[in-house]
């Protein structure tokens, strides 16, 4: 299938490693001009790619990402919100205001400022924003409450932006992966090892048991999620808008 995509302009947050990075090169290699922000440079190198370094936890970080993208290319067609932290906290209780604040800053408010920035070029010729939420955003985890809070809060900011900007010719919608295999779950001090400290196990333990939960047998790829992303921004999907793709192999509860 054609996506239609070569010569479209697309920025990506939290682009140096993981879905991100993975998100940046599915969209190169349909001719998409890539920006990607993030604090720290890039995992492997993406032909394509302009990376900018920039902290998207500050105000103005968003801001300078997509004017770096429009003064490159001249134009906005997508925006990914990608940018997260997923901290594991032993319960509710032991996630503070400073742990609560760190989390909402990275998770949310960096992509209501990135969508406030983008919308303006967005609506200049119809485009798309995808967010990436995550499966806790309904199904909430105690020992991820701001992680979980702050995904059902991005997944509601979607959709509100995608019911008024829709007569305007920008599209949003959510992605929400389950078990990524990610640096997040997987790597020095990730999820795997974190939750393995507190229960006096092993990482290898923990992502087996979350494993066998998952209706497929195994953590969604980067690569997996990536392709759900790109096809969404797609013009064979412009009738999609204001909704959101679980991508977690069937583990999700809810209908």
């Amino acid at each position: 299938m054609d996506l239609q995509l070569r010569g479209k302009v697309a920025v990506v947050t939290g682009a140096s490693a993981g879905i991100g990075l993975a998100v940046c090169e599915a969209f190169a290699a349909e001719g998409v001009s890539v920006v990607g922000g993030a604090r720290h440079g890039p995992e492997r190198e993406v032909a394509g790619l302009e990376l900018v370094q920039v902290d998207l936890a500050c105000s103005d970080g968003p801001e300078r990402l997509v004017a770096r993208a429009v003064e490159l290319h001249g134009r906005l067609d997508v925006l990914v919100n990608n940018a997260g932290i997923g901290p594991v906290a032993a319960g509710f209780a032991d996630e503070d205001d400073e742990d609560w604040s760190r989390v909402l800053e990275i998770n949310l408010m960096a992509a209501v400022r990135s969508m406030r920035v983008a919308l303006p070029h967005l609506c200049e010729r119809g485009g798309t924003i995808i967010n990436i939420a995550s499966i806790n955003a309904r199904c909430p985890n105690p020992q991820i409450a701001a992680y979980s809070a702050s995904k059902a809060a991005l997944l509601s900011a979607g959709k509100s932006v995608a019911t008024e900007y829709g007569a305007r010719g920008v599209r949003v919608v959510t992605v929400s992966p389950g078990s990524v295999g990610t640096r997040m779950w997987l790597g020095p001090d990730g999820a795997a090892e974190r939750l393995a400290a507190q229960a006096g196990t092993t990482a290898g333990e923990v992502v087996a048991e979350a494993s066998a939960g998952i209706p497929r047998g195994r953590f969604a790829t980067t690569e997996e999620v990536a392709a759900c992303v790109v096809f969404l921004s797609s013009p064979p999907a412009a009738a999609v808008s204001g909704v959101e793709l679980v991508v977690d192999g069937g583990s999700s509860p809810a209908m």
